[in-house]
């Protein structure tokens, strides 16, 4: 592994509590994370790894998240509850209208680099659309072989339901998930989705193009329209100040409130791990 963050591990998280507690797990292209709350919200455990290299197939790096999270300790624990999520860069949105349920590789054919993938999609009602997505096999393999009864879905729906939720009633919202150098972008038009896509980048200056891009796109003003980030990104880096000199307010997303820490670890910068914390409510 390339990273690991250890954000949090009370010692209170065993074999008697486990049951009372629910594993929130995310297994990326690029990275794994999990984390642990009790029925109370309380977080016990919140953890990261960064692959040594996120632009290999997951075939080939698989053993890395699986090392980790057997050293971890955490899978050998009776949860109550399991919330999993796979992340991966094949996605799409398709109207209810133009679905075709049997045509799902169809949507790829341009966009995948040569594979084994599985496809599938998941029904979005509240934005009248379909998310239908492609897989590494290797990467679905990973996560049912741990999980052979838990339901994984794409880590897309939970984000996009959360940003929904978010948004209330402003007028537009443009929302950013970094998963290192991966941006997750979104923008509703108050609670009508115009645009999910994922843009690769490997410097500060390209995440700014494509967020800038997106602005123009949908001929908003960065002067009056914030940007609210989650991910990777921490007050005052290097993208914080470059997203700054050409937006005039950035907000870091806030986790839903259910959740929360201890007075210890109050300083955790929680919208860092954003996509942990909606699994619960939007799954």
């Amino acid at each position: 592994m390339e990273k690991h963050i250890l954000e949090l591990n009370d010692n209170r998280l065993n074999a008697d509590t486990a049951p009372a507690s629910a594993l929130h797990l995310v297994v990326g292209t690029e990275s794994v994370s999990v984390m642990v709350a009790d029925r109370a919200g309380e977080v016990l455990s919140l953890q990261s790894w960064q692959y040594s290299s996120s632009n290999k197939p997951f075939a080939e790096i698989s053993k890395e998240p699986n090392a980790v999270l057997a050293a971890s300790g955490l899978l050998q624990l009776p949860f109550g509850q399991e919330h999993l999520a796979m992340f991966h860069r094949g996605v799409t949105l398709v109207p209810r209208r133009l679905f075709q349920h049997n045509a799902l590789e169809d949507y790829f054919k341009l966009i995948l680099q040569p594979g084994e993938y599985v496809f599938g999609y998941e029904e979005m009602p509240e934005f009248d659309a379909n998310l239908v997505f492609a897989t590494e096999k290797a990467q679905i393999r990973f996560l049912t072989d741990l999980f052979p009864k838990g339901r994984v879905r794409h880590l897309a729906v939970p984000l996009l339901r959360y940003v929904r939720s978010l948004s209330g009633i402003s007028e537009h919202t443009v929302f950013v998930n970094l998963r290192h150098q991966v941006a997750q972008v979104i923008v509703l038009e108050r609670q009508n989705l115009l645009l999910y896509n994922t843009y690769p980048f490997s410097s500060p200056a390209d995440l700014l193009y494509f967020v800038l891009l997106v602005y123009d796109q949908f001929r908003l003003s960065p002067k009056e329209v914030p940007l609210t980030v989650a991910g990777n990104i921490l007050r005052d880096s290097e993208l914080d100040r470059i997203l700054y000199r050409f937006i005039r307010e950035i907000r870091f997303a806030t986790p839903p409130v259910q959740f929360h820490v201890s007075p210890e670890a109050q300083t955790l910068p929680l919208h860092c791990h954003l996509d942990l914390f909606c699994l619960k409510n939007h799954v």
